[in-house]
């Protein structure tokens, strides 16, 4: 119950929509009542000889009643949709809010599909629940209540058995929700999984064509999909016994009361009209509670799925944010950074990736953090841009820790080309805009030159209005890392961090690049991650990172001179025959 009551909070803000949908339900409901007293008026005045024009005017106030139940019908979908589609729009719009708070550590445990799935299909589930449930229960009190009222007025035994009826529809669907819910949760959890799984093989599809693994992952799918239709058979079965019952007790109920009602007529209890009235009546009043059962049935997906949503919207912050303060903001631009006996690893049960780390980055200066793979590189990255807080020490800039920042704030001066460039589907120019969606098309073209990229877009079909493909199918390697690099450029943020900017280009792309880097790290406080000689030797500062910790720390010369961790990591490279 407690899931339910927390579902309908999210129409606190559709109160008026909400209100709208009861009005029309009555509205539609009261034109079956009235339809039934006039069908009643036509069979008595046709048993009493009362005339044509008494049957007629009764007939017309029928077709009368008819259309606008039918108007009320039609308009009440096109209702239902544009409230269905602001309430759903909320539950998304929470629900996106609260995923970009958790941010990277709470996604990264989790498949994208599945949350996915919650986002889409999840969410529109609800509708049912929210939008049409809830509605009509308040339909069905007011209606129910005032026909029973009605039909006690004229027997009392007869409007006791209807409203017993009424109550038992109502009440025996909730007893069977514990076996239903189970049931729906595995279907759900069917869905999700199989949806997965599908999305992963199709992102994934040049990595199984490559490995002839297609046929596996094939038949993968293919179990899945078997175990989704079992899950859906089975949920089929289980609401249609439950339906069958619903309706079972609804039309022995009517039967019963209305054979009561005739039985108490042949005892001159009831006049044939009151039996006539009764008898529609009776039918009228099951018919808002027909329609409770069905939206009911059609709830117990969204009911299931609530886990999900709750799950995610419980979910505990990564990242405390504190308010924005004044005194808060930088004052130096650009800024100096400082790791202060820096801890942190990415679980509880996860080896520190980073232990005591102790780096100082001087203002305006160029430093460059190298290390195998595993040493704690990127680690650093994530941390200056809190993805994730320190377990321990902390993270100066400017001489403020970083938590005391705003999210929007801190990153808005970092600008970061990740080694792993991700490139979203829609134009070369709405790619590049993201970084500064307030740039000229002067400035989009001054950073694709700096990156080297300008001549390659204009090359392009549409130039900057070609569509990219999903995560930059559509771009080689190098050329997606260009487009990510013109995007720092654009950002002109006072932090610049290359996370291995230039792995993926190529030696004569890495020379131009390198030329405009030179000039954008002026007075800018640089952070280099990468392995090349060329990308690093010229860096300020060198800081050596091994297993999580800080090995060594020096320029170029002083670390080969040293002839430590460094030194093996030159050798290394240069033994592979690779340019550094």
């Amino acid at each position: 119950m407690i899931k339910y009551m927390r579902l309908v909070r999210f129409l606190k803000n559709f109160k008026r929509d909400a209100a709208g949908k009861i009005l029309i339900g009555i509205m539609s409901v009261s034109c079956g009542f009235f339809q039934a007293f006039m069908v009643a008026g036509v069979v008595a005045a046709v048993l009493h000889n009362k005339g044509n024009e008494t049957i007629l005017s009764y007939l017309a106030g029928a077709l009368i009643s008819i259309l606008a139940r039918a108007f009320l019908s039609r308009y009440n979908e096109g209702y239902s949709k544009q409230m269905s589609a602001k309430v759903k729009g909320a539950i998304r719009t929470e629900l996106l809010d609260q995923l970009m708070k958790l941010g990277p550590a709470y996604q990264n445990t989790r498949r994208s599909g599945n949350v996915q799935s919650l986002i889409t299909d999840g969410v529109e589930s609800f509708e049912a629940f929210l939008v049409n449930y809830i509605p009509q229960t308040a339909v069905v009190f007011l209606s129910a209540t005032a026909v029973i009222c009605y039909i006690f007025s004229l027997d009392q035994t007869v409007g006791l058995m209807i409203f017993s009826s009424a109550v038992l529809s109502i009440i025996v669907p909730h007893f069977f929700m514990p076996a239903v819910s189970r049931v729906m949760i595995e279907y759900w959890q069917s869905y999700a999984h199989l949806n997965a799984q599908y999305i992963e093989a199709m992102q994934g599809m040049n990595t199984l064509k490559a490995f002839h693994a297609e046929k596996k992952t094939l038949k993968q799918l293919k179990a899945d999909s078997d175990d989704f239709a079992n899950e859906s058979i089975r949920n089929t079965g289980i609401s249609l016994a439950d339906s069958a019952l619903i309706i079972l007790l609804s039309v022995v109920g009517t039967s019963v009361s209305v054979a009561v009602a005739a039985w108490h007529t042949s005892l001159g209890m009831l006049s044939a009209q009151e039996l006539l009235i009764i008898l529609f009546l009776a039918g009228e009043c099951m018919r808002p509670l027909t329609d409770l059962n069905s939206y009911w049935h059609a709830s117990y997906l969204g009911l299931s799925v609530a886990n999900q949503l709750f799950a995610v919207l419980d979910a505990p912050m990564v990242l405390e944010q504190k308010p924005e303060k004044e005194t808060d903001h930088m004052k130096n631009i650009p800024p100096d950074i400082e790791l202060k006996e820096v801890t942190f690893r990415y679980s509880e049960e996860a080896a520190p990736a980073l232990s005591e780390i102790q780096i100082q980055i001087p203002r305006g200066k160029t430093t460059a953090i190298v290390g195998k793979s595993g040493s704690g590189k990127s680690t650093i990255v994530n941390l200056l841009l809190r993805f994730f807080d320190v377990n321990s020490g902390r993270i100066l800039i400017d001489g403020i820790d970083v938590r005391d920042f705003t999210l929007e704030y801190l990153r808005s001066k970092i600008a970061v080309v990740f080694q792993e460039t991700y490139l979203f589907y829609g134009t070369m120019e709405e790619n590049l805009r993201m970084a500064k969606p307030t740039a000229t098309m002067e400035e989009i073209i001054a950073a694709t030159k700096a990156a080297n990229v300008h001549s390659f877009i204009q090359e392009l079909p549409d130039g900057y209005q070609t569509m990219v493909g999903e995560r930059g199918a559509s771009l080689s390697g190098g050329e997606r890392q260009r487009v990510a690099i013109a995007r720092a450029i654009l950002k002109n943020a006072p932090i610049l961090i290359l996370d291995e900017a230039t792995s993926s280009v190529d030696v004569e792309s890495e020379r131009l690049i390198q030329q405009s880097l030179s000039a954008l790290m002026k007075n800018r406080t640089t952070i280099i991650i990468a392995h090349r000689l060329s990308t690093i030797a010229a860096a300020d500062r060198i800081f050596v990172l091994n297993e999580g910790r800080l090995w060594e720390q020096g320029t170029h010369g002083e670390l080969l001179e040293q002839n430590g961790e460094y030194a093996n990591l030159i050798k290394i490279q240069q033994r592979a025959g690779r340019l550094i």
